[in-house]
């Protein structure tokens, strides 16, 4: 390397510091921690400061690379406060977000200097892109959001959305890991380039510290195989009462058969596989075929009770010591998930049918832990691996400063050069912990016919206090929303349609 080529270092590394110091304050500072203040509003039960918070945010975050990650937030405490067409609104503007990401060419001039600014600082200068659970969960939100305003034809339209979503992103995630792939591999070629050392680095060499190894571990035991393919069974369940909606058996019982395939255990959607088969006279697989078919029709007059229990895992920075040239030991900031536990065991309803007093509880459907571990461990490696091999990019850059100065003679360049390059290593050694966060731990679901008074009673089944929700006479079905906040916070919607 040349001397020339050399002093180029320090002006380089300077220019990129005072650039990326102006490009917004997650490049320095994780998002988690400046979310906090409004996720801790919105899970104390203090939704309408939570709302109104984070849309201002939201504004003033507009057309910034974390825009996303507060429209996300914004969206779901607009819902959960009651204004659904702003909320709607912010998930309109997510789509647009990520539909330019999608849209734009792999290789262009805009996505060639945010790699650049990703090798030489962190993730958080590129543009957040969201996770394929947030592309797939925003439309069941709007859903949700036009049954709340009751607009079914305009809820069935997000539902077709939510089923494309999930189609799409198993395809984009596997494009996304190899494109990941082929950008470590051409940035330890450039390293090794530009070095005299060993520089090429690895996922298995890495994989050998003892932290990355118990994060590899721990998230391989919190993903649930059995979904697959980054499968969402809350999707497939919503889809299938849509379809149930639509007076369209046919379709519902493709979504509960790969419900099946997903949850064999799960008795709920045991029976309503079974239920929705022997409707249309379809098979019914021989290990189900002693399970009772529902004394009611799914097609109408029905209220399905959708349970949105705790708070999803969020990101948190952690670092890990690892051995690299020219440095010796260093601490490499990296994002892994926080889990909480849920806030409800579950639901009670009681109601009255033909006469009869009938109770049903909720269960279990999604794990939302076991969904986000799942694509969270398959981009593990690819990440890992990047973040070590863009911290060896900065200490070649950074040696190559100090050498530079050295090499000028100048004392004060040496000392210049050393707390520049110092400097700018602390600053952006930041772990990227954008996410989600107002997602819920899980989803149970229960559904039971429209009671003859129209009255159904709900009770956590770890407290005593019921609530009594009145359907109008008119409805033909109902969605009965109820946000567990926590154990003593619970917020109850219904949605109905005529």
């Amino acid at each position: 390397m040349n001397k020339t080529s050399l002093q180029k270092s320090i002006s380089i590394l300077a220019l990129l510091a005072s650039a990326l110091l102006s490009t917004g304050c997650s490049t320095i500072i994780d998002a988690r921690k400046q979310k906090q203040p409004y996720i801790s509003s919105y899970y104390s039960g203090n939704i309408d400061k939570a709302a109104k918070d984070l849309t201002a945010k939201s504004e003033s975050r507009n057309d910034s690379d974390d825009e996303l990650m507060w429209r996300l937030d914004q969206g779901t405490a607009n819902f959960t406060v009651g204004d659904y067409q702003q909320s709607i609104n912010a998930f309109k503007r997510c789509e647009v977000i990520i539909a330019d990401h999608d849209n734009r060419a792999v290789i262009n001039a805009r996505a060639g200097g945010a790699e650049v600014g990703a090798a030489l600082t962190n993730a958080n200068a590129l543009p957040y892109k969201g996770m394929y659970l947030d592309k797939v969960m925003l439309n069941a939100y709007k859903a949700l959001d036009y049954f709340a305003l009751n607009d079914p034809s305009a809820a069935q339209v997000e539902l077709r959305r939510m089923r494309n979503a999930q189609k799409h992103v198993v395809k984009q995630f596997a494009e996304e890991i190899q494109k990941n792939q082929k950008e470590i591999d051409a940035q330890n070629q450039k390293n090794q380039r530009q070095s005299t050392k060993n520089t090429s680095i690895s996922f298995d060499d890495i994989s050998k510290n003892p932290v990355i190894n118990d994060l590899y571990q721990s998230s391989a035991n919190k993903a649930n195989k059995l979904y697959g393919n980054l499968s969402n069974p809350f999707v497939s369940y919503f889809s299938a009462i849509g379809y149930l909606m639509d007076n369209n058996y046919g379709e519902a019982l493709v979504d509960f058969r790969n419900l099946y395939r997903m949850l064999p255990e799960n008795k709920l959607v045991q029976q309503d596989y079974v239920s929705t088969a022997r409707k249309i006279g379809d098979r019914i697989p021989n290990e189900l075929s002693h399970i009772k078919t529902y004394d009611y029709p799914l097609d109408q007059k029905m209220a399905y009770v959708l349970l949105f229990n705790g708070r999803a895992p969020a990101l948190k920075q952690e670092k890990f010591q690892i051995i690299l040239p020219y440095v010796g030991y260093t601490g490499i900031a990296f994002p892994r998930y926080e889990y909480f536990s849920s806030a409800l065991q579950g639901l009670n309803i009681d109601y009255l049918y033909q006469g009869n007093k009938r109770s049903v509880q909720t269960e279990q459907i999604a794990n939302f832990d076991a969904i986000m571990s799942q694509e969270y461990h398959e981009k593990l490696p690819g990440m890992i691996t990047r973040l070590v091999v863009s911290t060896l990019t900065k200490e070649i850059a950074s040696f190559a400063a100090v050498q530079a100065a050295r090499n000028s003679g100048n004392d004060g360049a040496v000392i210049g050069a050393l707390l520049l390059t110092g400097t700018y290593k602390a600053l952006f050694n930041t772990a990227d912990t954008r996410c989600w966060e107002t997602l819920p731990q899980e989803v149970q679901i229960a559904h039971i016919p429209i009671p003859d008074n129209g009255l159904i009673n709900i009770t956590p089944l770890d407290a005593s206090q019921t609530t009594e929700i009145k359907l109008k006479n008119n409805t033909n079905n109902a969605i009965v929303f109820v946000r567990a906040l926590s154990a003593n916070k619970l917020i109850y919607k219904t949605f109905e349609t005529q």
